[in-house]
């Protein structure tokens, strides 16, 4: 794995960049990331293009023997594009027909024609001078795709279009969005406008649904345009665009067929923490770091974290001080989970504009180091103790049989963001508390998604909560189960079809004899109370989602209600399908239920396990095993008696990281 910095020299007096690429050098850096707010250093006015400066950065990369990914600036138009967006009436509007205004960034429609036009000329001229350039390792195209919904005449245009493509006719659409339910009948594609906002408030769900499934598809669409320009121009070189995770204007699978390498941005310790117990929102939530390493991983097994923080940022309102050794756990975290390389927003601190606060591995002065830089140093360095010819690509360092499978559906998190039912519920969270379960065992999570292959030799397939599915995905889930796999289902799954409709018949009809169980109602705590259940004579916490099961007599029992008036409910099931198993988790329980629950269908499974102190991974890269302590507080490593260790040691310190090779 490789680890570089953003760089960016038009923010810095030109007499400072060889001494800047000097000093990245002297980090031990690999990899310097350019050009990305850089579109009027590049071309001021229309057609007139000035990259002699961006030359002069490429030699100065290219002498000192340092990769460069260069970047598609179209993340912050130039003032005449602006003037020209506006003149088109192209900028986006709010639902008043005000304009977005000139002076931060993403100031543009993904549906604009100007700017997609100023685009072609950009990145076909960017791609001409510099696609087969030697350093260049890859491109990144644009940043962070992301915006409130345009409600400017040409996204209403465009958001018609996409309809009528998928639905053909409007009675289909009146179908699928239920409008007989007000009478909100449509007669024509045009009448229909995009939703002001995400909050379906007493709109229809059914169109806020499609709305943020069109969305998506814009940016997906306006990265298609640029990734159709560079892939002729690029040969191998990588192209990827910077995901936020679980963003919901950028479903990542919508980018599957232009992207070659997965990145996404991580800013793990925000502050954002509520009535913290001690001191690990220093450190990050490592389940949270790493389901978004191994769902960026799942889309084509090529993956990188392209920002990482640094030290403290400007956005966050709590710009908490990270832990010692937090920012070197993060990097050796995404070595874990088998990234290409890691960059970090940014080399140097800003001495102005929106960001100034937030740090970087040097100070403003470009030569002192901040602490985060220093633990990048620092994790270089100890990197080259690594036999680096022992790890294989990702694709080729799997151990199914010590692997759980996790199916995430991002659709099925926007529909449940959309109407959410219960205010306590969370899908990610949910999503979480399964990763957080599975990685406690000292297992690997592959993330899987609906309608792509599933391993048949993984011995058990977690599916939390896709709410809605279709004939082909209630198939695959059969076919798992049946094949001799072990399938986890949990609450809220087969509720709907794919237009958010439920099925006319039993809740989770699709799924029923699966489950051998019907589902006779469900229950929601109110706000700062739980409910409990009990499993294997012990009683744990529930209390965002709760579905009361009926079983058939061939289904076991494996919870139970503990209180309320449905005292004895049966709340998990058990059964054999095919020649596999189907286990059913109808409660959202609070992480301790939901570690107790896969340990025991583990068990089930004969998988071997290895249990784990809370908040502490341990993962396998070729022949080395990697631990990963996000506690504030010390941890043995279990490794053998006499075990040499090539990074940190048998006591692992806060925020450390042990490595070992391991023997067979």
């Amino acid at each position: 794995m490789k680890i570089g910095t953003y760089y960016y020299p038009e923010q810095w007096p030109r007499e400072q960049w060889e001494r800047d690429f000097d000093n990245i050098v002297a980090m031990g850096l690999q990899i310097v990331h350019m050009g990305e707010f850089a579109w009027f250093e590049c071309e001021p006015k229309p057609g007139e293009f000035r990259f002699e400066w961006l030359d002069e950065c490429v030699a100065l990369a290219a002498k000192r023997k340092l990769d460069v990914i260069l970047c598609t600036p179209t993340v912050a138009p130039p003032i005449w594009l602006w003037e020209q967006m506006r003149d088109a009436r192209e900028l986006p509007e709010s639902v008043g027909g005000v304009q977005v205004r000139f002076g931060g960034r993403r100031h543009y429609s993904p549906l604009s024609s100007v700017m997609r036009d100023a685009t072609t000329r950009i990145v076909s001229a960017l791609a001409d001078r510099y696609g087969t350039h030697p350093s260049v390792i890859g491109w990144q195209i644009d940043n962070e795709y992301s915006g409130a919904y345009d409600q400017s005449p040409q996204s209403h245009r465009a958001f018609r279009e996409w309809l009528g493509r998928k639905y053909q006719s409007i009675d289909a659409l009146n179908r699928a969005w239920g409008n007989q339910f007000w009478n909100t009948y449509y007669t024509q594609f045009d009448q229909i406008l995009m939703p002001p906002t995400r909050d379906v408030g007493y709109g229809n769900p059914h169109h806020y649904l499609d709305a943020a499934r069109f969305w998506s598809w814009a940016f997906a669409d306006y990265n298609r345009v640029q990734a159709r320009i560079l892939k002729p121009k690029v040969g191998q070189r990588f192209i990827t665009t910077n995901f936020m995770p679980f963003h919901h204007d950028a479903d990542p699978q919508d980018f599957a067929d232009d992207l070659t390498l997965y990145s996404w941005d991580a800013y793990p310790a925000s502050g954002n923490v509520r009535n913290p117990q001690d001191e690990t929102f220093r450190l990050a939530d490592p389940e949270f770091m790493g389901i978004v390493h191994d769902q960026m991983a799942g889309y084509n097994g090529r993956w990188a974290l392209m920002e990482l923080q640094p030290g403290q940022v400007n956005w966050s309102g709590v710009p908490v001080l990270l832990y010692p050794g937090a920012v070197r756990l993060w990097v050796w975290s995404a070595f874990a989970h088998g990234a290409e390389f890691v960059t970090t927003y940014r080399y140097r601190q800003p001495r102005f504009g929106q960001e100034m606060w937030h740090h970087g591995l040097m100070g403003t002065d470009g030569v002192t180091p901040s602490p985060g830089g220093r633990q990048f140093a620092q994790t270089i360095d100890e990197m080259k103790r690594l036999d680096l010819s022992k790890i294989p690509h990702l694709s080729q360092d799997e151990d199914l049989k010590n692997t759980i499978g996790l199916v995430i559906d991002f659709d099925n998190i926007t529909w449940q963001r959309t109407l959410t039912q219960a205010r306590r519920w969370d899908a990610t969270r949910w999503l979480q508390h399964w990763y957080a379960a599975i990685a406690r065992l000292g297992l690997r999570v592959k993330v899987l998604r609906p309608g792509a292959p599933w391993p048949h030799e993984l011995p058990m397939i977690v599916v939390p909560s896709l709410q809605m599915v279709d004939e082909t995905l209630v198939k695959q889930l059969d076919a798992y189960a049946s094949g001799g796999g072990h399938l986890v289902l949990t609450c809220r799954t087969a509720q709907q079809d794919r237009t958010g409709q439920f099925f006319e018949g039993p809740t989770a009809m699709p799924i029923v004899s699966m489950i051998g169980a019907t589902i006779e109602a469900y229950d929601v705590m109110p706000d700062g109370s739980v409910g409990h259940v009990e499993m294997d004579g012990k009683k744990y916490e529930w209390g965002m989602w709760g579905e009361l099961l009926y079983i058939d007599g061939k289904t076991k029992v494996i919870a139970k209600y503990a209180d309320q008036f449905y005292d004895g409910a049966v709340a998990a099931t058990q059964r054999k399908h095919g020649a596999g198993i189907v286990s059913y988790c109808g409660v959202a329980g609070e992480r301790p239920f939901v570690e107790a629950f896969v340990e025991r269908v583990a068990k089930d499974s004969k998988m071997e396990i290895n249990v784990l102190p809370p908040r502490v991974h341990l993962l396998r890269r070729g022949a080395y095993r990697v631990l990963l302590n996000y506690q504030d507080k010390p941890i043995d490593a279990p490794a053998a008696r006499g075990t040499k260790f090539l990074v940190g040691g048998k006591i692992v310190e806060p925020a450390g990281v042990a490595i070992w090779e391991h023997k067979s």
